[in-house]
């Protein structure tokens, strides 16, 4: 028996929990707002938040944030040198003393 225990502990620990942002309409019909690759039936746990926010697309907040960051690259001129940033790091551990 203690052996079959330990086994359930190990395979649970393995198992990674993951949260994927979703919606569920008035009929109870659940719709993933981003991928989630299922290798086999699984055990889902469902969380209604009181605050729902409307869904502008069926993309995730990753995909949007990574497509807005590569269409609005920072100029070259906006950049600060490797001397610069040193400046501002050394500044701010001087202003905690």
């Amino acid at each position: 028996m203690r052996n079959r225990l330990k086994f359930a502990a190990e395979e649970k620990s393995k198992t990674m929990l993951q949260t994927v942002e979703a919606v569920i309409d008035l009929n109870g019909n659940i719709r993933l707002l981003e991928p989630l690759p299922v290798t086999k039936l699984s055990r889902v746990l469902v969380t209604l938040l009181e605050d729902a926010k409307p869904v502008s697309s069926a993309r995730s907040n990753a995909a949007s944030l990574l497509e807005f960051l590569c269409a609005n690259r920072l100029p070259e001129a906006a950049k600060p040198s490797a001397e610069e940033i040193e400046a501002q790091i050394e500044e701010a551990r001087n202003s905690w003393e």
